[in-house]
């Protein structure tokens, strides 16, 4: 059997609504680079009392070192690195605050690949794949500005996250953004995701996070040079949908602090027989993989799934599991 650990979901939300909104306080009047100074000690301290998302983001590492090749960090480098990963996270939230805020519009991102975004804007209803790689709360403007605007539907899990999106949907509750909350996810809300594509909006799904209905539904691809248990789910429900499915990520320049988006079109409307669909299923899977590791290497800091990415959260049948060597 493989081995166990606690599933992303039951991992408790650290901080209170009270805390965040407190952090706004001294963003909205001292300014943001009050902020940041701030942030030091907090992302300190919870680097230091995490243990379990410390150990996940230093795992993490070692696989990105692994993938690109060379020396190895040691013992105190390791440290570095994921204490900069942590710091990373807590300026993404500075950045979050902006977006919905409305300080953040089209003219502060830059769109690697403007073909693959008229693809995107001009669909109709479609799905994007994204990733907890880089900020994407950061592509909502995107999506809120003239004609480019559309309504997104972003799956997300409430339980694990109520005090952030709570203070989101306070600081902007005109945006043009609805969560579907999967912890409650069942199929009339399929029905309605595809009703929603037909209407023209977008449905993003984070498919970087195992199921919290069925953890156990995964299959094994390559991620950073180590197999890795990917949920079946987003894949299938993008499928279902029958509409055009695009990658897309978010990630800060450490040179000019700008974000870039990039968008790259990821499958098209296939109707799959029923034989067929865990080979199609596992193929995209592969491919998102693939894409993602890219962008890890591409900005290997911005990473921000505090969780141990390559051990199943339950214990999994271990012919779901292929024999890569690594």
């Amino acid at each position: 059997m493989a081995e166990k650990s606690i599933h992303w979901s039951k991992m408790k939300e650290r901080g209170s609504f009270a805390g965040i909104q407190i952090l706004v306080w001294i963003y909205q009047i001292l300014g943001k680079g009050f902020f940041k100074v701030c942030f030091f000690p907090v992302m300190l301290y919870f680097y230091l009392t995490g243990g379990s998302a410390r150990r996940a983001i230093q795992a993490y590492w070692q696989q990105v070192e692994i993938t690109r090749g060379g020396k190895r960090s040691g013992y105190w480098q390791i440290h570095k690195h994921a204490f900069k990963l942590f710091l990373q996270f807590g300026f993404a939230i500075v950045d979050k605050f902006d977006a919905w805020l409305g300080k953040i519009g089209l003219d502060d991102i830059e769109i690697a690949d403007h073909a693959a975004f008229t693809d995107l804007t001009s669909a109709g209803g479609a799905v994007v794949l994204s990733s907890h790689l880089g900020n994407m709360e950061i592509c909502r403007a995107i999506f809120s500005c003239g004609a480019n605007k559309k309504k997104l539907n972003v799956i997300t899990y409430n339980e694990h996250a109520p005090s952030f999106n709570n203070f989101l949907k306070k600081v902007n509750p005109e945006a043009a953004i609805n969560f579907v909350h999967i912890n409650d996810f069942g199929p009339d809300d399929t029905i309605k995701l595809k009703q929603k594509i037909e209407d023209g909006e977008v449905v993003v799904i984070f498919a970087d996070r195992t199921s919290v209905n069925n953890p156990e539904s995964v299959q094994y691809v390559p991620f950073l040079s180590k197999d890795a248990p990917i949920a079946v789910g987003p894949f299938a429900l993008a499928t279902i949908m029958e509409c055009p499915v695009f990658f897309m990520t978010c990630i800060k320049s450490t040179g000019s602090g700008k974000y870039t988006t990039y968008i790259e079109r990821f499958a098209e409307p296939t109707k799959v027989k029923r034989k067929e669909r865990a080979a199609y299923f596992q193929s995209l899977m592969e491919k998102y993989t693939s894409r993602l590791t890219y962008y890890c290497l591409k900005a290997p800091y911005q990473w921000y799934n505090f969780f141990d990415f390559w051990t199943v959260s339950v214990q999994a049948d271990e012919d779901k599991k292929p024999n890569h060597k690594n």
